[in-house]
């Protein structure tokens, strides 16, 4: 049977192995590349963020950051709508309402775009760099 000591120090051993790893990890990890202008100051890269306001300094209210062949569905937000893309490389298409209209926005890497009074339904990131 162990004494008690034993187990402690075996722990203890444990608890600095997985610190050391972790340490390891985000040092080979690094903080991801920026994104052009400050478009990432809020969101971060790479995600594609949408927001219930004017522009881009404040919470967003969701984030995307899946390649996907298909639309992944938005929470439904009425109002001002802005959405920040901090890819560097990848599109991303918005399907949204404007005036009961549905509308598909390509935006380019490093972009945004706001609507005055719209719905976003939808986000589908592309690996292609141009819309």
């Amino acid at each position: 049977m162990a004494s008690a000591k034993n187990v402690r120090f075996r722990w203890k051993a444990r608890l600095v192995s997985v610190a050391t790893a972790a340490a390891g990890v985000f040092a080979m990890t690094g903080a991801p590349p920026a994104a052009a202008d400050d478009l990432g100051s809020t969101c971060p890269y790479p995600h594609v963020c949408f927001y219930n306001s004017l522009s881009y300094y404040g919470n967003y209210f969701q984030r995307y950051q899946d390649v996907t062949s298909y639309y992944q569905n938005v929470p439904a937000r009425n109002g001002y709508l802005t959405v920040v893309n901090t890819r560097n490389d990848d599109v991303a298409r918005v399907r949204y309402i404007f005036n009961g209209e549905t509308r598909v926005r390509c935006m380019p890497p490093s972009s945004s775009f706001t609507v005055t009074d719209g719905r976003a339904t939808g986000i589908k990131i592309s690996t292609s760099s141009t819309c």
